[in-house]
């Protein structure tokens, strides 16, 4: 065999090689966030934290929240809300108040945990929603959204994070967390691929109202 034949075959069985690997990767199907097997937490979006926003733009971050809010109680998808030492942080952006009320009124208040699966009662009441695949939000990306994600994945949750209705103090900061959150095998999403993720069919009468969910709260307010 001369030399250019044995590298044209080495080259050869190291495609067919990685084309194996990547069709076994690749052949485990993901399984879909759907209404009936997912929920979605909001973490810490306070006044004090939602002015800490510089890593991208503040007013769309506040037109995905009330349209994740409104696809909680519109589509009876369960939202929890948590915030964290309201005295000092504020309480929850008026934005999600007003559009989930009930939701508003039984949040989970924290003490200082950073974690917040290391709070009690949001540990319990994370688990009474029974949904193991969690949609999560949070201010800042690289503090309570980084922290509570990890507690998420170790007690065993699936997690989409939404990068656009987060944020934090710098671009590098919310680069470097959601590099992170990938390392965990955690899915990052824009709130419109979240949106979609749940309700693929805008043909249906639930993709009706997600559709118009959307434009309500995010598409009509571009450039304003």
């Amino acid at each position: 065999m001369t030399k250019k034949v044995f590298q044209i075959a080495t080259l050869l069985l190291a495609t067919i090689f990685t084309s194996n690997v990547y069709s076994q990767t690749n052949s485990k199907k993901m399984e879909q966030f759907t209404p009936q097997n997912s929920a979605i937490l909001l973490v810490d979006h306070q006044k004090s934290t939602m002015e800490w926003i510089y890593s991208q733009d503040k007013k769309g971050v506040e037109n995905n929240l009330r349209m994740l809010a409104r696809l909680g109680v519109d589509l009876n998808i369960p939202l929890l809300i948590t915030t964290t030492m309201e005295d000092y942080v504020g309480q929850t952006f008026e934005g999600i108040q007003k559009v989930a009320p009930t939701q508003y009124a039984n949040r989970v208040k924290r003490g200082g945990t950073i974690n917040c699966f290391l709070d009690p009662n949001f540990n319990k009441s994370v688990k009474e929603l029974g949904r193991k695949k969690l949609i999560i939000a949070g201010l800042t990306t690289d503090i309570c959204l980084l922290q509570t994600v990890k507690g998420a994945v170790n007690n065993g949750y699936e997690v989409i994070v939404i990068a656009d209705a987060s944020g934090s103090m710098t671009k590098m900061a919310d680069e470097v967390s959601f590099d992170f959150f990938r390392q965990m095998g955690v899915k990052v999403y824009s709130s419109n691929a979240v949106l979609a993720e749940l309700f693929p069919d805008f043909g249906t009468p639930e993709g009706q109202k997600a559709m118009q969910i959307s434009i309500d709260e995010v598409v009509s307010k571009l450039g304003k």
